[in-house]
């Protein structure tokens, strides 16, 4: 059906994420541009047998040619407190013995440090660098480089140390330049759905097909570009706001180039939106309609929120400079709702990007931070972190698991990069953390009741038009 026209761009100090597909043609210009600039790099190599098993090595790992399996080996036990022995000659690892060696834990282990293994070449974090097994084998480590040094009277325990310490200052560094790299992304990508929404690409409502044909057409973002911005834009404010559409004439109302159906635009607008991530297109398509028809309306709250905040105002405003039409029955709390907490926390672009991906990444699992709680009791132990950190989502029916584990894992990543940022940005940043993930919560009340809205003063309006003058895609969203 669609095939995504993503990509995974892969730093030099190993931080992965996903890049969505609108940079996709910046990425491979640069890269371009790199490789003409700069003389082909040395080529070395790649070993074909693991030091340690005698299977295929698919590369270098902690210094020594390896495969996989024995890498995971021995990183897993290597940051552990476990202890193994061998059960017959201490030699099951002796490929000059055997051709296919022994299934033994300590045997495997013992070669895996004969080989070379290097404990400093890994990764570690605080915790784990205080393993028994790590510190005993970075000591030896030590011990045999130092052995030739003139330094042989120095504290190896306080080179071990430093050269621990050394080893988490670049791993947070590599963090850091990860969320920073990951919020530029999401920072690049809302500019473009910005232009999108403010460009003078306006179709006729009566083609645009409903919530699955958006899903499986090609992205749309890029034909802001082309289209170029809206002449006349904003036009003069419009007060009072204009009446809702009279459905009892069965047409709905008159195309014009110039004017956007506001709702069915941002609605389109947000679709797009969430097409541009990689993780998006490992989805079934029965699991994206499932997300979008519960994330769409939420994600399009939001967006407009912060677009009329940004502009100073505390009711929606539309890029024209028009206001939404007041729907019998609707009250000014549920049209506004979402902007007083914006306005409120101060939010920052870079949290209002992420607390968008969060949004968009609804697996309808509890969301706790684990790994960020132990972050947080150091530094506020005062503080209920486990509460704060726990956030419940409702449920979204009919996803499948593998749509949830795809989700969650993507929600936790952006969640982690949100918690990240406001720690080291805001004065309370645990307390922001919370306001923020708070609006989750606050963006689904907001669009149950406007579906509520809908369903009991348009719907029975809109049952009676003919489905050729129907907004399909409205219609698809506002009543699931």
């Amino acid at each position: 059906m669609d095939s995504p026209s993503c990509s995974k761009i892969t730093s030099t100090d190993s931080a992965e994420f996903d890049l969505p597909e609108v940079l996709l043609s910046v990425t491979q210009n640069e890269h371009r541009s790199s490789s003409s600039e700069s003389p082909a790099p040395v080529r070395h190599l790649r070993p074909t047998e693991c030091s340690i098993c005698g299977k295929t090595a698919n590369g270098y790992h902690y210094d020594v040619p390896s495969c996989n399996g024995c890498k995971t080996f021995f990183r897993r036990l290597c940051i552990s407190e476990k202890h193994f022995a061998c059960k017959a000659n201490g030699d099951c690892f002796d490929l000059t013995k055997r051709a296919t060696p022994n299934k033994c834990r300590a045997c495997r282990y013992e070669k895996c440090i004969s080989a070379g293994m290097n404990p400093m070449a890994m990764q570690v974090d605080e915790k784990e660098a205080t393993a028994g097994n790590f510190k005993k084998l970075a000591k030896r480590v030590n011990q045999s480089a130092s052995r030739d040094s003139e330094d042989e009277d120095e504290d190896h325990e306080l080179q071990i140390e430093k050269m621990t310490k050394k080893q988490v200052i670049k791993n947070i560094a590599t963090i850091e330049n990860k969320m920073q790299r990951m919020v530029e992304t999401l920072s690049y990508l809302e500019s473009k759905v910005r232009n999108f929404r403010m460009s003078a690409y306006n179709p006729d409502w009566k083609k645009l097909p409903g919530l699955e044909g958006f899903l499986i057409m090609a992205n749309q973002i890029s034909l802001a570009d082309k289209s170029g911005p809206m002449p006349g834009w904003p036009m003069k404010a419009q007060s009072p706001p204009p009446k809702p559409p009279n459905f009892a004439m069965q047409k709905g109302p008159q195309y014009s180039p110039d004017k956007k159906q506001w709702l069915l635009y941002d609605l389109m607008v947000t679709i797009e939106y969430a097409k541009t991530f990689m993780f998006f297109h490992r989805l079934d398509i029965k699991d994206r309609l499932v997300l979008m028809r519960y994330v769409t309306l939420a994600l399009m709250n939001l967006h407009i929120s912060y677009f009329s905040m940004l502009r100073k105002f505390d009711t929606v405003i539309h890029p024209d400079g028009s206001q939404p039409p007041m729907k019998l029955g609707m009250v000014y709390t549920e049209v506004v709702m979402s902007i007083s907490p914006l306005i409120r926390c101060e939010i920052q672009e870079a949290e209002f990007v992420l607390l968008k991906a969060i949004c968009l990444c609804n697996p309808g699992k509890i969301l706790i931070l684990e790994k960020r709680q132990l972050v947080a009791r150091k530094l506020f132990p005062t503080r209920n972190t486990v509460k704060s950190l726990t956030f419940r989502v409702s449920a979204v029916p009919d996803l499948s698991p593998h749509a949830q584990e795809i989700l969650a894992k993507e929600r936790e990543q952006y969640a982690e990069a949100l918690f990240d940022h406001c720690l080291r940005n805001r004065k309370d940043g645990l307390g922001q953390f919370a306001e923020l993930i708070g609006m989750v919560d606050l963006l689904e009340r907001q669009q149950r009741m406007q579906k509520d809205l809908h369903l009991l003063h348009v719907a029975p309006f809109v049952a009676n038009i003919p489905p050729e003058n129907k907004m399909r895609l409205i219609d698809d969203i506002m009543n699931s």
